[in-house]
């Protein structure tokens, strides 16, 4: 074998080796841009009893403002997130957490149902920027044969960051009140600003600097139907996830239970999810997500229905919220990363993004039809039975799937 043989074969060994390693440091920085969306996005539903308190309000009638951050979480993903595929990755998650940092700061001084819902609509945006590209910098920092499992497990830290944000608000809103919660929550993500900016790589370089958001690609080369049954399926675990989330607390507290033990039981749903995600994501790149992710939507199913029949049993309700947990946030997460893994680079923050858009429809429409239902008085029991109907149609969904090139695991 000659000197150059041998070089280039060196060479093309340093390359593989170099492409199966985890980039650790931009990948602690990825999880700890989601720790902080984790806790914006999800405490809302949190603060909902003081704030209705503090001004006078039925906690329903927040719904608007509920709905319009999850609005902005929508446009952000469809708008701002496939940006990164003209722009780059790192500038804009820069600009998203700044953006919803500052103005998750800003709406403490805001005292009105709507200027609260222009506010969440605009933090929104951020917050729907920078999570898609997120996810899509934790794929490319890690080893292709473990992208799902990376980002899944990765994603963690967004459930992590939602229940820690529970915690905060049960230890600050009784003697701080709810705006501590927004000061806090804030003051974190601009706090990450600076570490972005120094120590945050570049994962992709595209050739242009024109706007362009690929949309037609994820539908050539035979990504149809996946595309469309991914749509379908952040569409209802966002629904039944955000549903959950902002009126959980709400019905809890409706059979007797105390404030307190309401925002834990919430709060066991990210708890459950970070467990589920944990065990559901190396299976994922294992065996695919046909069954793996399809039968944690099952799960799901029983726990709603656990919730409803449980009334005011608390043991019941704490243990049937982390199964909600496994079976929304755990699956939601591996549905992140099965959309990275199955996109390639080139498309893979729109892929990404317009999935999550997609399912930011159903987040809206969860807490809005909750909304509804809980003003027509209707019995918890049956409220839950309903609720049980979009992950076993998610389920289903994920049986329907098939077995897709680029979602099979490494077994199949």
């Amino acid at each position: 074998m000659s000197d150059i043989a041998l070089t280039e074969g060196v060479t093309l060994n340093a390359r593989q080796a170099a492409a199966e390693r985890f980039r650790w440091g931009p990948l602690a920085l990825c999880s700890a841009c989601l720790f902080v969306e984790g806790y914006d996005a999800q405490f809302m539903g949190y603060v909902v009893p003081g704030i209705a308190s503090d001004w006078h309000i039925a906690p329903g009638a927040l719904g608007p403002a509920l709905g319009a951050g999850l609005f902005g979480l929508m446009l952000g993903a469809f708008f701002v997130a496939p940006l990164a595929d003209s722009f780059g990755r790192k500038r804009v998650v820069l600009w998203s957490v700044l953006t919803f940092g500052l103005l998750t700061i800003a709406s403490v001084l805001v005292h009105s149902v709507p200027a609260l819902a222009v506010m969440r609509l605009l933090t929104g945006l951020g917050l729907g920027g920078a999570m898609p590209n997120t996810i899509a910098l934790t794929a490319e920092f890690s080893p292709a044969s473990k992208r799902a499992s990376a980002v899944t497990i990765n994603f963690v830290t967004f459930s992590v960051g939602a229940a820690v944000g529970g915690l905060i608000t049960a230890q600050l809103m009784p003697s701080h009140g709810w705006a501590s919660v927004f000061w806090v929550c804030g003051g974190m993500a601009v706090a990450l600003v600076p570490l972005l900016i120094f120590a945050m790589p570049e994962s992709y370089r595209p050739e242009h600097g024109k706007i362009a958001i690929p949309i037609g690609d994820l539908f050539r080369d035979g990504r149809t139907q996946v595309t469309v049954l991914l749509w379908f399926l952040f569409f209802l675990n966002l629904m039944e996830l955000y549903f959950l989330t902002s009126w959980l607390p709400t019905t809890i507290t409706s059979e007797g239970i105390s404030v307190q033990w309401a925002v834990i039981a919430t709060s066991l749903l990210q708890f459950g999810g970070a467990a589920g995600a944990l065990t559901l994501g190396p299976l994922v790149d294992r065996f695919g997500p046909r069954f793996i992710v399809g039968g944690a939507f099952a799960s799901a199913a029983v726990g709603v229905v656990a919730i409803g029949l449980a009334g005011s049993s608390l043991g019941i309700i704490l243990v049937a919220s982390a199964l909600c947990g496994v079976g929304t946030v755990g699956a939601q997460n591996c549905n992140n990363g099965v959309a990275a893994k199955f996109y390639p680079t080139q498309i893979r923050a729109t892929g990404v993004g317009w999935a999550l858009a997609v399912g930011r429809i159903g987040s809206i429409v969860g807490p809005v039809v909750g909304g509804i239902l809980l003003q027509s008085a209707i019995p918890n029991r049956t409220l839950f039975f309903v609720a049980a109907v979009p992950p076993l149609c998610a389920a289903l969904a994920y049986i329907a799937m098939g077995r897709q090139p680029g979602l099979r695991g490494t077994r199949g």
